[in-house]
């Protein structure tokens, strides 16, 4: 499996390089301290985005600002990763091997593939039990915007999961620690989504898995980004089914009936009992997979026992 991606690249690599001299800057570059120094790097990608949406787009008509909506996510998208990328070369003093495009089309297209197959396969299981009913059809250039749309999304949300989250959690307290405290944060996060209860984000917990074992397992962005994204963008931007509670615009103007079991009702498909338990069984493959190829840290009180340099 390992053998597909770029598997060379060990969790320490992702370490800070940097050797801050003095009391304050030791401080600031404490690896939980620097969650809130790398959202600040990350903070003009952001609030650029925030200014065309709210203040720019909404004084075009159609098709101008779809125009405009898609130069601002071809635009976002790079913004947000050379903003991450800038922030590791000058806080961390370090070349950002998690997002080298070195195979990044192959990872981020076996991702994308590997989630909207399974999306396919949902809907379509759905579809025998009576459940999933088309009512139309959106011009097909609908298709672009959403892809872009659910692919900027997801990438933020991957950038503050893994990057944010999980790496610099990790670096400190050890990869079990930072899977488990990364995990209640995205899941219950999404409490906050129209639809969702507690009981749906205790599910979202569990299924979550799949978004961090691939970044455990090749210490990359584009196998995790590609999942999220493909996952996200066929099921709300094709088949226009809710993603985690919210309704989007898909090109398949949909009906879905039936037991929330079957179909994760108004929660969308991550709230079916099939798709959750696939996804973590996919997400506990990865995650073997990973402590088999020796992808998984020890807490930092723990690997300065042993080495005192690390």
């Amino acid at each position: 499996m390992t053998s597909l991606f770029k598997a060379t690249i060990k969790p320490t690599d992702l370490f800070s390089k940097n050797t801050p001299k003095g009391k304050i800057a030791r401080v600031f570059h404490f690896p939980l301290m620097r969650v809130f120094v790398v959202v600040l790097f990350l903070l003009p990608a952001v609030t650029f985005n925030a200014v065309v949406v709210l203040q720019i787009i909404e004084r075009f008509e159609e098709p101008v600002a779809t125009y405009i909506d898609i130069l601002r996510m071809l635009i976002t998208i790079p913004l947000l990763l050379m903003s991450y990328a800038w922030y590791c070369r000058v806080f961390e003093k370090r070349e950002t091997v998690e997002i080298s495009f070195v195979g990044a089309g192959r990872e981020w297209g076996a991702g994308f593939l590997v989630a909207t197959t399974l999306v396919v396969l949902f809907v379509a299981i759905i579809s025998v039990f009576g459940s999933f009913d088309i009512l139309q059809y959106r011009p097909v250039s609908i298709l672009l915007k959403n892809i872009l749309a659910f692919g900027m999304g997801s990438l933020l949300q991957e950038l503050i999961l893994l990057f944010v989250l999980f790496r610099l959690t990790e670096e400190f307290a050890g990869t079990w620690i930072a899977l488990i405290s990364s995990l209640l944060i995205f899941s219950f996060i999404h409490i906050a989504n129209p639809n969702q209860t507690l009981g749906s984000a205790i599910m979202l917990l569990f299924s979550s898995i799949i978004l961090i074992a691939p970044f455990i397992l090749t210490r990359r962005l584009w196998l995790s980004w590609g999942f999220h994204a493909g996952w996200n963008f066929m099921q709300a931007g094709v088949f226009g089914m809710a993603n985690s509670g919210v309704m989007f615009p898909g090109w398949m103007v949909t009906q879905v009936t039936g037991p929330e079991w079957l179909t994760g009702g108004a929660i969308g498909l991550e709230g079916a009992y099939l798709s959750m338990g696939t996804d973590m069984i996919l997400g506990l493959l990865l995650l073997y997979a990973a402590i088999k190829t020796g992808k998984i840290l020890k807490p930092r009180w723990n690997r300065l026992i042993l080495d005192p340099a690390i």
